[in-house]
């Protein structure tokens, strides 16, 4: 067998070249062609309801402040501060506040497919020498099935996932610097690695809760075993403060949302999905259910066809010979726990919870609430671009020009573009356009009455919400208290004295000066209902048509919840004749965690150009970088002979 030297210097037929190099430009191409065809529409309706999520923060910040509260645009009202899916300060978010959700989310997908081929051109060439070598492993990355098909269904909180190789390599990196010696440049490497990392991964898991029990599980079992690999602690180390740092930086999503998951657990049943399943969507392009599994194939897909899995099976064992340690360990170990963890459940294989990977991890937020279970496939996407980016260079190598080439190439390209390009535009072609609202208008002069509209299948929410317009019939893939509302306008559902309903009720009315403060007006207040002026002592209660939630406070009166999960607001007679009655939801920690998170950000910023500052100028002066090494080496007893 040749070695790695031998294979890194092997030339292809420039017919063979041809070929790859057309492969490379032309997942990239259709890419580039997806986004110009398609930039202005919504998608399907995943793709419109991540637009939704968006477009809810958006307008929070133009009207209210950027710290998430309540909406009552979804269903019955639900809270902004504890839905994991709706960002705060995600990169898609934070483009989101300057140029709106659209380009935000446009913009934000095309970085990360840029970051994405860069980060696996980066990780290959810890391995593959020739640059043609890095661009075909980086181009099979973001063409795999697991990205593309992602897209094609619109699961937009999936594509910050492609950062991945990106981290991988920076802890490579890590793990170098720490060699002997360890000078100032090292260590100020390594904190601008830590710096750097730390607030990738706030911008990542910012609005994916998807990236903190998918993404993060793999780069953590990554480093460790990176770290025990090297016998270094610097990758471990470098990851930890990472997440720490992000924890920080992220606190105005992280924090009130983890508080909610306390509060409104989402338990999904146990699931169990054979490993058949990965090999079937890794083998064809296909993306129905055609073998049982608890999600259909564009969930499981790691897609690269079946030529690239001839030519790993072909080259197996060298494959398994050449690559290096460094590289092999860790991908082996995350591959076979991202493949267990993605079977899921083993207790109706008669594993004991204590053996079973997933089972162990059930009880932890997040995992309580996974579903389809084979999302933890999407991690072979990197082993298997790289390897086949080998394997195919490998059997390039051996073929002689002629009609068996041009057959075996073609094959290679049709398997991949074409069920690229289809999945692509056939989930899209017929998505309607997305529209943005007015921000001119609403709350502008005083309390909104907002409208609810039942859109069944007929539309996406994207085509009907505005600030003043929500959805009764919403999205409701979460553990929200979902209470009954319709169609209209009402937000009194119903009022009573004493606990006993009204024939006619006082005149009471209800509007929203903001979404997280509703105003009870008329009725006692201008003292002209029998119902508040005869009974001293009467209490009434009102029925909102907006959910309880124990963030929801009314001064002078209790909160509760009825029977179907209505905000009821029981207050005295005595105290509505004195004043309007002001209802407010407050999540604390949603404040103080936004400005944590904007203070932190801002630090961030500074540290980040005092850092480069410093960097640049210790490359400018090495002279005196190397003067300050040995004044630190001085002033540390460890470095004294």
């Amino acid at each position: 067998m040749r070695s790695t030297a031998e294979f890194a210097a092997q030339r292809l037929h420039p017919v063979a070249t041809r070929w790859l190099t057309a492969l490379v430009i032309g997942v990239v191409a259709l890419y580039a062609l997806f986004f110009i065809v398609f930039f202005r529409q919504s998608g399907p309706r995943d793709g419109d309801q991540y637009l939704v999520f968006h477009s809810l923060q958006y307008w929070n910040a133009a009207l209210f402040g950027i710290a998430k509260q309540w909406t009552p645009l979804m269903c019955s009202g639900l809270s902004l501060a504890g839905e994991p899916q709706v960002p705060f300060m995600s990169l898609s978010m934070a483009l989101s506040y300057v140029w709106g959700p659209l380009w935000g989310v446009r913009l934000t997908t095309a970085t990360y497919l840029v970051a994405g081929w860069f980060g696996a051109y980066l990780y290959a060439g810890l391995w593959l020498r020739i640059r043609l070598q890095r661009a075909l492993a980086a181009s099979l990355f973001i063409g795999n099935g697991f990205f593309f098909c992602r897209l094609g269904f619109g699961h937009f909180d999936f594509i910050p996932f492609l950062i991945l190789p990106l981290i991988l390599w920076a802890l490579h990196r890590g793990a170098e610097w720490t060699r002997d010696p360890f000078g100032i440049g090292s260590a100020l490497r390594l904190l601008f690695t830590v710096l750097v990392l730390g607030a990738t991964v706030a911008l990542v898991i910012d609005g994916s809760p998807v990236a903190i029990i998918h993404l993060l599980l793999w780069i953590g079992i990554y480093a460790g075993t990176l770290a025990i690999s090297v016998r270094r602690t610097a990758p471990a180390a470098i990851f930890g403060l990472a997440v720490l740092l992000a924890a920080f930086l992220d606190a105005g999503y992280l924090w009130p949302m983890l508080q909610s998951q306390a509060v409104f657990p989402r338990v999904t049943a146990d699931q169990f999905t054979s490993a058949l399943s990965l090999i079937w969507f890794a083998i064809l392009p296909l993306r129905g259910k055609v073998l049982p599994a608890n999600g259909n194939g564009h969930e499981l897909s790691v897609y690269i066809g079946p030529a690239l899995i001839y030519c790993l099976w072909r080259y197996r064992s060298w494959l398994a010979a050449e690559l290096p340690a460094a590289l092999g360990r860790p991908l082996l170990v995350v591959s076979v726990a991202s493949i267990v963890l993605g079977m899921g459940s083993l207790k109706g294989l008669l594993v004991p919870a204590w053996l079973s990977p997933f089972d162990l991890l059930r009880p932890l937020p997040g995992f309580r609430s996974i579903g389809v279970t084979g999302r933890y496939w999407g991690f072979l996407a990197l082993p298997l671009s790289l390897m086949a980016a080998a394997a195919l260079w490998r059997f390039a190598s051996e073929l002689r020009s002629g009609w068996r080439m041009h057959v075996c190439f073609a094959s290679v390209l049709i398997f991949q573009l074409g069920f690229q390009a289809e999945t692509l535009t056939s989930q899209w072609l017929h998505s309607p356009p997305f529209l943005a609202a007015s921000l001119a208008a609403p709350f502008k002069h005083g309390p909104e009455t907002v409208e609810y509209v039942a859109i069944a299948d007929e539309h996406f929410q994207g085509q009907i919400l505005t600030p003043t317009r929500g959805v009764c019939d919403c999205y409701d893939m979460d553990d929200f208290t979902r209470a009954q509302n319709g169609p209209g306008s009402t937000l009194i559902a119903q009022v009573m004295v004493n606990g006993n309903a009204l024939i006619f009720a006082p005149p009471f009315d209800a509007q929203f000066v903001t979404w997280s403060h509703i105003r009870l007006r008329g009725g006692c207040a201008i003292g002209r209902d029998s119902a508040c002026v005869n009974s001293p002592d009467a209490r009434i209660q009102f029925t909102l048509s907006q959910a309880y939630h124990q963030a929801w406070r009314a001064p002078g009166c209790a909160t509760s919840a009825n029977p179907r999960g209505n905000l009821v607001i029981d207050c005295p007679a005595e105290y509505l004749r004195a004043t309007n009655l002001e209802v407010v939801f407050d999540d604390p920690s949603s404040d103080w965690g936004a400005r944590i998170s904007l203070t932190l950000w801002a630090a961030w910023l500074n540290a980040m150009a005092s850092l480069l500052v410093t960097l640049a100028a210790l490359m400018m002066f090495p002279g005196g970088r190397r003067r300050l090494a040995r004044r630190i080496a001085l002033c540390d007893p460890s470095h004294r002979t």
